[in-house]
């Protein structure tokens, strides 16, 4: 009987043992989860892909855009050439008394707007070269500086752009201390190229509206005399000094906060 009680307890002090012991053997290992708010690396690398994505098709559709730009460019021309020479034409048989000065006047009002017609679309290619420039240069900076390893500082100056964050809450109500710097500096206006957003912004979904963009070459005279003025009054800006390979020159100033995408627009 003893020994039979004696069993019995060895029994019962041994159970919580085994079964603690098949619990860990069952217990399942759950990998560490990321901080709250923190993004695993997969995540980060589809943020990154669908980036990446957007930029290219935005660079293709401004490319498509600005491709059907040059041809309705050619024919634009070709119908200013025509109008000139209708133009010459009359005013030659209005010296001579063959025609009245009505009909020379009607084909000068038609050569007028024809050219009109020229500058708008030549200033439309402006646009598309320059949100070219702002989108493959932008990237290629940001390339350069992950793998550097740098990302402080407000003065950034890059074989492709020249980029300075500011110090002021900047925006195109400010535009004419600008302008008047630029004014008195050179005795001409400043040769603005885009104000604000265009037409052109609009249709291919880039967000412009407190932003505008100089057609000077950032090496220039003026160029390094303006970007001297923006740096000191510290307003911020993107200088774009190369090209983008074999579509576009986009070289300008970027005055204003870098241009964002918001949507595409086709």
């Amino acid at each position: 009987m003893n020994r039979l009680l004696i069993i019995i307890f060895l029994l019962i002090a041994l159970t919580p043992s085994v079964f603690s012991q098949g619990a860990r053997r069952k217990a399942v290992r759950v990998p560490p989860q990321p901080a709250s708010g923190e993004k695993s690396p997969a995540s980060r690398r589809e943020l990154a892909d669908a980036s990446k994505q957007a930029r290219d098709n935005l660079v293709s559709a401004t490319q498509n855009y600005r491709a059907s730009l040059e041809k309705l460019l050619a024919l634009y021309s070709n119908e200013e050439t025509r109008a000139a020479e209708l133009v010459e034409k009359r005013r030659k048989l209005l010296d001579l008394g063959v025609i009245a000065k009505r009909e020379v006047q009607e084909s000068e009002q038609k050569l007028s707007e024809v050219r009109s017609k020229t500058e708008e679309v030549r200033k439309q290619i402006s646009e598309a070269d320059h949100m070219l420039a702002e989108v493959v240069a932008a990237e290629e900076n940001e390339k350069k500086l992950a793998k550097a390893g740098d990302t402080s500082g407000l003065y950034r100056p890059n074989v492709v752009l020249i980029r300075y964050s500011g110090l002021t809450n900047w925006s195109l109500a400010d535009a004419g201390k600008v302008q008047n710097f630029f004014q008195a500096k050179f005795g001409r206006p400043l040769p603005l190229s885009a104000w604000g957003q265009t037409a052109t912004h609009d249709r291919l979904g880039f967000d412009h509206h407190n932003a505008m963009d100089v057609a000077v070459h950032p090496d220039s005279v003026e160029g390094r005399a303006l970007m001297d003025y923006l740096r000191s009054e510290g307003i911020p800006f993107i200088a774009f000094r190369a090209p983008v390979a074999g579509s576009a020159t986009g070289v300008h100033i970027h005055i204003g906060s870098p241009s964002h995408r918001i949507s595409l627009k086709l």
